[in-house]
């Protein structure tokens, strides 16, 4: 078999696992056999193909283009729409998800048929003889990083957060580390806190197996790939939701204090946000070429005009900005009227003016690890610290802006929580914010039929969808 055509059948099988993500019937297919699990991962270019399919996935229309993004988005107050029918995430901007109607539903599946591809992977990664020890380490590490993220994001919309009950004991998602005979996660939800047990054990082992590996990925910018500091960087992360302060400020250390991530000046801040720039900050970013099939910055990009564009920035968040704020209304929103009435969207995925280029979606990038730092500082009582790391991000985006003092934890843990929602809005954070920090939700700028939640409700976890 020569090895054009060899490749086509990887290709193939590939494409069949992951385009099952868009069959109804979709977490009922029998996987594809072993046969073919044999033919795929035999050598190391199968493998490998395996998990840029994953990465792939993570880049589709469910997850972080659109989907999974705008949710904690559309929940937690920074979206309204632009126009009053057919938008996406209804269901959830009313708090109305059911077992049925759910817009989560199409996250929720492919969510596990990505991490069906990475469990494949792990198990038969040692098929690949032709492949050296050093490139085996590099596809577990990355597959053992993507399954942590896919976790993570998955138990952060369809659980409530971890310290909702002591111990962590109220049921979140099902853990799947190893694959059963068909694709359906069946059976009984694990607890919150397995499911983060299984997360940081994953994450772990990602970070051990970076150093011992090699790089396999020859286009594209090193960034747009999970590495050891991206997993690094996601454990902060994850230890921000399980409140381990000691392990947020040891992992940001490790990223900040050596400078390989460094801020975005003030000045070249607003075009760090343009078509499909790395910026010097990011560490993790999905990469998006010439898609024809559409973007995340569609559902945001005022010029697309009403046919895709409908969600808008709420004056909630827009009022959070001060004058001379970089990141406020002149530099990062863009203005459309809609019947004489005025709306605001996000620059951060306007795309590139005239082509099809949409943005890349930053998953991971320095100014979160000084805001996540400044929490953990704040939160173990070295106030001083937390305020040099929340005043490093507020001055970046206002040099003028006076530096913010306080000797109250409180007062200061406030204003890292508006920091947050100042820097990282749109990129899927607020919802999940407010929810580990057990805050009602407040939406004043706000047309749903449910504008408030007050903490504790069950509407801080989207019902797991059934599939007919």
């Amino acid at each position: 078999m020569t090895k054009t055509i060899k490749m086509k059948k990887i290709i193939i099988y590939t494409t069949l696992i992951f385009t099952l993500v868009g069959c109804k019937k979709f977490l009922y297919q029998e996987p594809y056999n072993s046969i073919s699990v044999n033919d795929i991962f035999k050598d190391f270019e199968g493998a490998k193909t395996t998990l840029v399919g994953c990465y792939d996935e993570l880049k589709s229309t469910n997850y972080y283009m659109r989907t999974f993004s705008i949710y904690p988005e559309v929940t937690g107050g920074n979206i309204k729409y632009s126009r009053t029918a057919n938008v996406a995430l209804q269901n959830s901007y009313n708090f109305l998800n059911d077992v049925n109607e759910n817009d989560m539903k199409g996250f929720y599946s492919t969510a596990y048929n990505i991490i069906y591809g990475v469990n494949n992977l792990i198990a038969n990664i040692n098929k690949a003889t032709d492949a050296t020890t050093q490139q085996k380490n590099r596809l577990l590490a990355d597959a053992y990083a993507i399954r942590a993220l896919v976790h993570f994001d998955l138990v952060k919309v369809f659980s409530q957060s971890l310290e909702f009950t002591a111990n962590g004991q109220h049921p979140a998602i099902i853990v799947r580390n190893i694959n059963v005979s068909t694709l359906t996660p069946t059976g009984s939800r694990n607890s919150c806190k397995e499911v983060f047990n299984r997360i940081s054990t994953d994450i772990d082992s990602a970070i051990l197996l970076y150093p011992q590996s090699t790089s396999i990925f020859n286009l594209g910018d090193a960034k747009l790939y999970f590495s050891q500091d991206a997993a690094k960087a996601l454990k902060a992360r994850i230890s921000l939701f399980k409140s381990d302060w000691n392990e947020v400020i040891t992992q940001c250390n490790d990223l900040i204090t050596p400078n390989k991530y460094p801020l975005i000046s003030n000045g070249n801040y607003a075009i760090s946000w343009v078509g499909q720039t790395i910026s010097s900050e990011s560490i993790f970013e999905l990469g998006y070429g010439n898609r024809p099939g559409g973007s995340l910055g569609d559902y945001y990009n005022v010029s697309t005009g009403n046919n895709t564009w409908q969600l808008a920035t709420t004056n909630d968040l827009l009022n959070l900005y001060s004058a001379g704020d970089v990141r406020g209304q002149s530099n990062m929103f863009s203005l459309r009227s809609v019947s004489g009435v005025p709306f605001y969207s996000t620059n951060k995925y306007q795309g590139i003016s005239g082509t099809t280029l949409g943005n890349n979606i930053k998953i991971l990038r320095a100014s979160e690890l000084f805001l996540s730092r400044a929490e953990a500082f704040a939160e173990t009582n070295n106030l001083s610290a937390a305020l040099a790391d929340l005043n490093r991000i507020r001055q970046r985006a206002n040099p003028a802006a006076t530096v913010f003092t306080s000797t109250d934890k409180q007062v200061i843990l406030d204003e890292i929580f508006a920091e947050r929602r100042r820097e990282l809005c749109f990129e899927g954070h607020l919802m999940f914010d407010i929810s580990r920090r057990k805050r009602n939700l407040q939406r004043i700028d706000c047309s749903a039929t449910t504008c408030s939640l007050n903490y504790p409700d069950a509407r801080f976890a989207v019902v797991i969808p059934i599939f007919n």
